[in-house]
Protein backbone atom coordinates (compact mmCIF):
# COMPACT_ATOMS: atom_id res chain seq x y z
CA UNK A 1 0.00 0.00 0.00
CA UNK A 2 2.86 2.36 0.88
CA UNK A 3 4.47 1.70 -2.53
CA UNK A 4 1.25 2.59 -4.30
CA UNK A 5 0.99 5.87 -2.38
CA UNK A 6 4.61 6.69 -3.22
CA UNK A 7 3.95 5.95 -6.89
CA UNK A 8 0.87 8.22 -6.95
CA UNK A 9 2.74 11.00 -5.16
CA UNK A 10 5.71 10.77 -7.52
CA UNK A 11 3.70 10.72 -10.75
CA UNK A 12 0.66 12.70 -9.60
CA UNK A 13 1.26 15.51 -12.11
CA UNK A 14 1.52 13.15 -15.08
CA UNK A 15 -1.49 11.13 -13.98
CA UNK A 16 -3.54 14.30 -13.54
CA UNK A 17 -2.49 15.48 -17.00
CA UNK A 18 -3.49 12.16 -18.56
CA UNK A 19 -6.82 12.23 -16.75
CA UNK A 20 -7.58 15.77 -17.96
CA UNK A 21 -6.60 14.80 -21.50
CA UNK A 22 -9.00 11.89 -21.35
CA UNK A 23 -11.84 14.08 -20.09
CA UNK A 24 -11.08 16.68 -22.77
CA UNK A 25 -11.09 14.10 -25.56
CA UNK A 26 -14.32 12.61 -24.25
CA UNK A 27 -16.03 16.01 -24.24
CA UNK A 28 -14.55 16.88 -27.64
CA UNK A 29 -15.72 13.74 -29.46
CA UNK A 30 -18.96 13.30 -27.55
CA UNK A 31 -20.37 16.80 -28.06
CA UNK A 32 -18.94 17.76 -31.47
CA UNK A 33 -20.39 16.07 -34.54
CA UNK A 34 -17.44 16.77 -36.82
CA UNK A 35 -14.84 15.30 -34.46
CA UNK A 36 -17.15 12.39 -33.67
CA UNK A 37 -17.55 11.59 -37.36
CA UNK A 38 -13.80 11.80 -37.92
CA UNK A 39 -13.16 9.43 -35.01
CA UNK A 40 -15.66 6.86 -36.27
CA UNK A 41 -14.22 7.07 -39.79
CA UNK A 42 -10.70 6.50 -38.52
CA UNK A 43 -11.82 3.65 -36.28
CA UNK A 44 -13.64 1.98 -39.16
CA UNK A 45 -10.57 2.21 -41.41
CA UNK A 46 -8.42 0.75 -38.63
CA UNK A 47 -10.87 -2.09 -38.05
CA UNK A 48 -11.06 -2.76 -41.77
CA UNK A 49 -7.28 -2.94 -42.00
CA UNK A 50 -7.11 -5.31 -39.03
CA UNK A 51 -9.78 -7.58 -40.50
CA UNK A 52 -8.02 -7.59 -43.87
CA UNK A 53 -4.72 -8.60 -42.31
CA UNK A 54 -6.48 -11.24 -40.22
CA UNK A 55 -8.20 -12.66 -43.30
CA UNK A 56 -4.92 -12.79 -45.26
CA UNK A 57 -3.11 -14.54 -42.42
CA UNK A 58 -5.97 -17.01 -41.96
CA UNK A 59 -6.15 -17.63 -45.70
CA UNK A 60 -2.40 -18.24 -45.92
CA UNK A 61 -2.38 -20.86 -43.19
CA UNK A 62 -5.40 -22.58 -44.76
CA UNK A 63 -4.08 -22.40 -48.33
CA UNK A 64 -2.76 -25.96 -48.38
CA UNK A 65 -6.06 -27.35 -47.07
CA UNK A 66 -7.97 -25.40 -49.73
CA UNK A 67 -5.63 -26.63 -52.47
CA UNK A 68 -6.04 -30.23 -51.37
CA UNK A 69 -9.82 -29.79 -51.33
CA UNK A 70 -9.74 -28.37 -54.86
CA UNK A 71 -7.50 -31.23 -55.98
CA UNK A 72 -9.96 -33.79 -54.63
CA UNK A 73 -12.78 -32.05 -56.47
CA UNK A 74 -10.72 -32.01 -59.68
CA UNK A 75 -10.06 -35.72 -59.29
CA UNK A 76 -13.77 -36.43 -58.95
CA UNK A 77 -14.58 -34.28 -61.98
CA UNK A 78 -11.82 -35.98 -63.97
CA UNK A 79 -13.26 -39.39 -63.20
CA UNK A 80 -16.75 -38.23 -64.18
CA UNK A 81 -15.45 -36.89 -67.48
CA UNK A 82 -13.60 -40.14 -68.17
CA UNK A 83 -16.77 -42.10 -67.41
CA UNK A 84 -18.83 -39.93 -69.75
CA UNK A 85 -16.22 -40.20 -72.52
CA UNK A 86 -16.15 -43.96 -72.10
CA UNK A 87 -19.95 -44.14 -72.27
CA UNK A 88 -19.97 -41.90 -75.33
CA UNK A 89 -17.51 -44.15 -77.16
CA UNK A 90 -19.85 -47.10 -76.74
CA UNK A 91 -22.41 -45.19 -78.81
CA UNK A 92 -20.03 -43.77 -81.42
CA UNK A 93 -17.59 -46.66 -81.97
CA UNK A 94 -18.09 -47.68 -85.61
CA UNK A 95 -16.60 -51.14 -84.95
CA UNK A 96 -19.59 -52.04 -82.78
CA UNK A 97 -17.18 -53.72 -80.36
CA UNK A 98 -17.27 -51.42 -77.31
CA UNK A 99 -15.49 -54.00 -75.14
CA UNK A 100 -12.27 -53.28 -77.04
CA UNK A 101 -12.31 -49.80 -75.52
CA UNK A 102 -10.84 -49.45 -72.03
CA UNK A 103 -13.28 -47.81 -69.66
CA UNK A 104 -10.96 -45.43 -67.80
CA UNK A 105 -13.47 -44.45 -65.14
CA UNK A 106 -13.87 -48.10 -64.14
CA UNK A 107 -10.28 -49.27 -64.61
CA UNK A 108 -8.41 -46.32 -63.08
CA UNK A 109 -8.66 -44.23 -59.91
CA UNK A 110 -6.65 -41.22 -58.74
CA UNK A 111 -4.76 -40.60 -55.50
CA UNK A 112 -4.12 -36.89 -54.75
CA UNK A 113 -0.52 -36.14 -53.75
CA UNK A 114 1.76 -33.18 -53.11
CA UNK A 115 5.37 -32.82 -54.23
CA UNK A 116 7.64 -32.29 -51.21
CA UNK A 117 10.98 -32.67 -53.01
CA UNK A 118 11.88 -32.21 -56.66
CA UNK A 119 15.09 -32.14 -58.68
CA UNK A 120 15.52 -31.10 -62.32
CA UNK A 121 19.26 -30.42 -62.71
CA UNK A 122 20.65 -33.97 -62.65
CA UNK A 123 20.81 -36.73 -65.25
CA UNK A 124 18.77 -38.98 -62.96
CA UNK A 125 16.22 -36.78 -61.24
CA UNK A 126 13.78 -37.94 -58.59
CA UNK A 127 10.58 -36.58 -57.03
CA UNK A 128 9.26 -37.27 -53.54
CA UNK A 129 5.52 -37.30 -52.76
CA UNK A 130 3.68 -37.06 -49.44
CA UNK A 131 1.70 -40.29 -50.01
CA UNK A 132 2.70 -43.91 -49.47
CA UNK A 133 1.47 -47.41 -48.75
CA UNK A 134 -1.21 -46.25 -46.31
CA UNK A 135 -2.71 -44.19 -49.15
CA UNK A 136 -2.73 -47.15 -51.54
CA UNK A 137 0.40 -46.20 -53.51
CA UNK A 138 2.50 -49.01 -54.99
CA UNK A 139 5.58 -49.17 -57.26
CA UNK A 140 4.97 -48.90 -61.02
CA UNK A 141 1.97 -46.60 -60.65
CA UNK A 142 1.89 -43.64 -62.99
CA UNK A 143 1.97 -40.01 -61.83
CA UNK A 144 0.49 -37.05 -63.70
CA UNK A 145 -0.83 -33.54 -63.13
CA UNK A 146 -3.21 -31.24 -64.96
CA UNK A 147 -0.60 -30.52 -67.65
CA UNK A 148 0.49 -34.06 -68.50
CA UNK A 149 2.45 -37.10 -67.35
CA UNK A 150 5.09 -36.71 -64.61
CA UNK A 151 6.65 -40.14 -64.10
CA UNK A 152 6.27 -43.54 -62.45
CA UNK A 153 6.44 -44.60 -58.79
CA UNK A 154 9.74 -46.31 -57.94
CA UNK A 155 10.01 -46.67 -54.15
CA UNK A 156 7.27 -46.56 -51.50
CA UNK A 157 7.31 -46.31 -47.70
CA UNK A 158 4.31 -46.08 -45.39
CA UNK A 159 3.85 -42.33 -45.85
CA UNK A 160 6.10 -41.31 -48.75
CA UNK A 161 6.94 -42.38 -52.28
CA UNK A 162 9.66 -41.66 -54.84
CA UNK A 163 8.88 -40.95 -58.49
CA UNK A 164 11.20 -41.49 -61.44
CA UNK A 165 10.11 -38.61 -63.70
CA UNK A 166 10.36 -38.16 -67.43
CA UNK A 167 13.50 -36.12 -66.65
CA UNK A 168 15.53 -39.25 -65.88
CA UNK A 169 17.81 -40.77 -68.50
CA UNK A 170 17.10 -44.30 -67.29
CA UNK A 171 13.35 -44.11 -67.83
CA UNK A 172 11.28 -44.68 -71.00
CA UNK A 173 7.56 -44.22 -71.62
CA UNK A 174 5.32 -45.65 -74.32
CA UNK A 175 3.71 -42.76 -76.22
CA UNK A 176 2.08 -42.16 -79.58
CA UNK A 177 1.10 -39.51 -82.08
CA UNK A 178 -2.52 -38.65 -81.37
CA UNK A 179 -3.51 -38.13 -85.00
CA UNK A 180 -1.98 -41.34 -86.41
CA UNK A 181 -1.67 -43.67 -83.38
CA UNK A 182 1.93 -44.43 -84.38
CA UNK A 183 3.67 -45.36 -81.15
CA UNK A 184 7.23 -45.10 -79.94
CA UNK A 185 9.46 -44.79 -76.89
CA UNK A 186 9.85 -41.46 -75.09
CA UNK A 187 13.10 -40.66 -73.26
CA UNK A 188 15.07 -37.66 -72.01
CA UNK A 189 18.63 -36.91 -73.13
CA UNK A 190 19.63 -35.10 -69.92
CA UNK A 191 20.14 -31.70 -71.56
CA UNK A 192 17.04 -29.48 -71.65
CA UNK A 193 14.26 -30.05 -69.10
CA UNK A 194 11.70 -28.70 -71.57
CA UNK A 195 12.22 -31.39 -74.22
CA UNK A 196 12.29 -35.18 -74.58
CA UNK A 197 12.63 -37.43 -77.66
CA UNK A 198 10.18 -39.91 -79.14
CA UNK A 199 11.91 -42.63 -81.14
CA UNK A 200 10.97 -45.80 -83.05
CA UNK A 201 8.30 -44.01 -85.10
CA UNK A 202 8.16 -45.59 -88.59
CA UNK A 203 9.70 -43.34 -91.28
CA UNK A 204 6.57 -43.43 -93.46
CA UNK A 205 4.37 -41.83 -90.76
CA UNK A 206 3.25 -38.28 -91.56
CA UNK A 207 4.45 -35.90 -88.85
CA UNK A 208 3.98 -32.15 -88.57
CA UNK A 209 5.33 -29.61 -86.18
CA UNK A 210 2.83 -29.04 -83.37
CA UNK A 211 1.31 -32.55 -83.50
CA UNK A 212 0.10 -33.80 -80.13
CA UNK A 213 1.84 -36.64 -78.30
CA UNK A 214 -0.15 -38.71 -75.77
CA UNK A 215 0.31 -41.91 -73.78
CA UNK A 216 -0.26 -45.08 -75.79
CA UNK A 217 -2.05 -47.09 -73.10
CA UNK A 218 0.16 -50.11 -73.86
CA UNK A 219 1.01 -50.64 -70.19
CA UNK A 220 -0.71 -50.62 -66.81
CA UNK A 221 1.08 -47.40 -65.84
CA UNK A 222 -0.90 -44.79 -67.77
CA UNK A 223 -4.29 -44.95 -69.47
CA UNK A 224 -4.43 -44.12 -73.14
CA UNK A 225 -4.57 -40.48 -74.18
CA UNK A 226 -2.86 -38.57 -71.35
CA UNK A 227 -1.12 -35.44 -72.57
CA UNK A 228 2.67 -35.67 -73.03
CA UNK A 229 3.61 -32.74 -75.28
CA UNK A 230 3.81 -31.49 -78.85
CA UNK A 231 6.24 -32.06 -81.71
CA UNK A 232 8.91 -29.36 -81.76
CA UNK A 233 11.05 -30.87 -84.52
CA UNK A 234 11.78 -34.23 -86.16
CA UNK A 235 14.29 -35.99 -88.40
CA UNK A 236 15.06 -39.39 -89.85
CA UNK A 237 17.46 -41.51 -87.81
CA UNK A 238 20.98 -42.14 -89.08
CA UNK A 239 20.08 -45.67 -90.23
CA UNK A 240 16.82 -44.36 -91.81
CA UNK A 241 14.79 -47.00 -89.99
CA UNK A 242 12.70 -44.66 -87.88
CA UNK A 243 11.88 -41.03 -87.09
CA UNK A 244 13.27 -39.19 -84.06
CA UNK A 245 10.84 -36.57 -82.77
CA UNK A 246 11.81 -33.74 -80.46
CA UNK A 247 8.90 -33.27 -78.04
CA UNK A 248 8.13 -30.08 -76.14
CA UNK A 249 6.89 -31.48 -72.83
CA UNK A 250 3.56 -30.14 -71.57
CA UNK A 251 4.52 -30.65 -67.90
CA UNK A 252 6.53 -27.88 -66.23
CA UNK A 253 8.84 -29.99 -64.09
CA UNK A 254 10.48 -27.05 -62.32
CA UNK A 255 7.10 -25.91 -60.94
CA UNK A 256 5.47 -29.16 -59.76
CA UNK A 257 3.13 -28.94 -56.79
CA UNK A 258 -0.04 -31.05 -56.80
CA UNK A 259 -0.04 -34.33 -58.73
CA UNK A 260 -2.15 -37.47 -59.02
CA UNK A 261 -1.01 -41.06 -58.62
CA UNK A 262 -2.88 -43.26 -61.10
CA UNK A 263 -4.02 -46.58 -59.73
CA UNK A 264 -4.91 -49.28 -62.29
CA UNK A 265 -7.31 -51.64 -60.52
CA UNK A 266 -6.34 -54.74 -62.52
CA UNK A 267 -2.58 -54.09 -62.72
CA UNK A 268 -1.59 -57.19 -60.73
CA UNK A 269 -3.80 -59.41 -62.87
CA UNK A 270 -2.28 -57.99 -66.07
CA UNK A 271 1.26 -58.26 -64.70
CA UNK A 272 0.72 -61.90 -63.77
CA UNK A 273 -0.73 -62.68 -67.20
CA UNK A 274 2.24 -61.09 -68.98
CA UNK A 275 4.72 -62.96 -66.78
CA UNK A 276 2.99 -66.28 -67.52
CA UNK A 277 3.00 -65.54 -71.25
CA UNK A 278 6.75 -64.86 -71.14
CA UNK A 279 7.52 -68.33 -69.70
Amino acid sequence: MRNILRFLAKYSTILFFVLMQGVSLYLLFNYNNFQQSALFSTANRLNGWIYTVEEKVYGYFNLRENNESLLRENNELGLRIAHLESALRTYTDSTNIPLLRMKEAEEFSLIPARVIQNSVIHYRNYITLNVGKVDGVKPQMGVANADGIVGVISLVTDYYSVVIPVLNRDQRFSCKLKNSNASGSLSWDGIDRRFAFLEEIPPYVTVSKGDTIVTSGFSAVFPEGLMVGTVEDFKVSDDANYLRLKIHLSTHFDALSNVRVIRYKHREELKKLVEEAAL
